[in-house]
């Protein structure tokens, strides 16, 4: 059996969609950028990443559209730069998954850490249970998933309501301070613009570079519609539905982000502090559940965890189908799941966690080495694009899309080496698996003769 049955209703693939881009992205990073600079900084980070997705997001979803396979990515490349790209794909998309979903677990253990109070490995250990945890219910099937997804978006909008609620102040205080700041900023741009000088329009520049980490770093909030196009494969009635679930699952996203950022804002203004992963946590002092949240932030994230299993799990099969990757791992168990491909990743999982537990590696350096990685599958995804598209929305998508690209991969130094080395990789598998291909095919033809 090698086929995958098509049970993801529109319903389901909006609340996948969702949790497949937050969970980590809203709980953990507003302690990380916390640590990246200013409040200020943090405000019009969060305004330029909302709008350097927008264009990335269109054009994730016509080329869905147009591909509806749980190859995704894969098939994408391949119209991009031909049959080499999807081995580039698969590598980086690989080195992605196998690095972000360790992180996603951290970030969970983190946060739980709070509740049990485990000695220094004790959150590494805590990772290691919600891995296992993710690959348990990956392994259950679509249903499961879908039915623990769905639960995972209520308890999400519970703990968005209650944050806000108990911590009201922090919400109006920081939505009144983000629209100050983004207002000074505009007067201070265009004065400078201008030639305009003097107390009647404030300057107010924050620092261009920590601008971009914030962003750069807040990329990783913006993850995981790519990865839908790993499971496109089993949407019903792709032709509608694509799009659908693209742009429904983008708007609810951004509300909730805002409503959580203005907050997080509010509280950093007033002084509380944020930093680290699990930074939220200390907004749950102010709230009267307490460790309640924390455990239900805990779900949120294993939900999140288990919805980039199950995309990572089905490139890995589609790769197998391909045989870009072993044969083995394209195969489907009688209950008709990829077992083979869910394994293998649940094993690379747990080294990932053993080397960041001895090596001592920081969540946000895992981060960005995600962030990076996808940047170059969007530089990958924009030249699918470009050469199926046709009209005006080649250009003005293309257009916005590379500009965003470029502000986002514009910062990164060295550690740009991994997505290098990768998409090296990937290169270099095509090259290995054609030359056996051509020699089998001289040898038999030695032979025939």
């Amino acid at each position: 059996m090698t086929e995958l049955k098509k049970t993801v209703t529109l319903g389901r693939g909006v609340v996948l969609a969702i949790l497949m881009v937050i969970g980590s992205g809203l709980l953990g990073l507003p302690g990380l950028v916390a640590d990246a600079g200013t409040v200020q900084e943090v405000v019009f980070g969060w305004l330029l990443i909302i709008l350097a997705a927008m264009p990335l997001i269109q054009i994730c979803a016509e080329l869905g559209k147009k591909f509806p396979y749980s190859g995704g990515l894969f098939h994408y490349a391949r119209e991009a730069v031909g049959e080499w790209g999807g081995y580039a794909v698969t590598a980086l998309v690989c080195g992605s998954f196998i690095l972000g979903e360790p992180a996603v677990a951290l970030i969970g253990g983190e946060y739980l850490q709070h509740i049990f109070g485990l000695p220094g490995y004790g959150v590494h250990l805590l990772a290691f249970l919600i891995i296992t945890v993710m690959t348990l219910i990956t392994v259950a099937g679509v249903r499961l998933v879908s039915f623990f997804n769905y639960a995972a978006v209520a308890i999400l909008l519970f703990l968005i309501a209650a944050l806000t609620f108990y911590n009201f102040n922090f919400f109006s205080s920081g939505l009144i301070f983000s629209i100050n700041a983004l207002f000074e900023g505009i007067s201070g741009i265009t004065g400078m613009v201008l030639g305009i000088s003097g107390s009647d329009i404030p300057v107010h520049f924050p620092d261009p570079y920590n601008v971009w980490k914030i962003s750069a770093l807040l990329f990783w909030a913006f993850l995981g519609w790519e990865n839908m196009s790993f499971g496109l494969g089993e949407l019903q009635n792709p032709e509608k539905n694509v799009k659908r679930v693209f742009w429904l699952s983008f708007g609810l996203t951004i509300f909730i982000y805002l409503m959580l950022a203005a907050t997080s804002i509010g509280a950093d203004a007033d002084g509380v502090p944020l930093s680290g992963a699990s930074g939220l946590v200390e907004l749950v002092k102010f709230t009267p559940p307490g460790n309640l949240l924390i455990w239900l932030m805990g779900v949120v994230i294993i939900a999140n965890v288990t919805c980039w299993n199950f995309a990572s799990s089905r490139l890995v099969y589609a790769s197998g189908k391909e045989e870009v990757l072993s044969a083995f791992l394209g195969k489907i168990s009688k209950r008709g799941q990829p077992m083979a491909s869910i394994l293998s990743m649940y094993i690379a999982f747990v080294l990932v966690l053993l080397v960041t537990c001895v090596f001592n590696i920081s969540v946000s350096s895992l981060l960005m080495l995600v962030n990076q990685n996808f940047l170059f599958l969007y530089g990958f995804i924009l030249l699918s694009y470009w050469k199926t598209e046709t009209g005006w929305r080649r250009w003005v998508y293309s257009g916005l899309s590379f500009l965003s690209i470029s502000f986002l991969v514009s910062g990164f130094t060295w550690k740009i080496l991994y997505s290098v080395a990768l998409t090296g990789i990937g290169y270099y598998g095509f090259v290995r698996k054609n030359s056996k291909k051509k020699e089998k095919e001289e040898k038999a033809a030695y032979t025939a003769y």
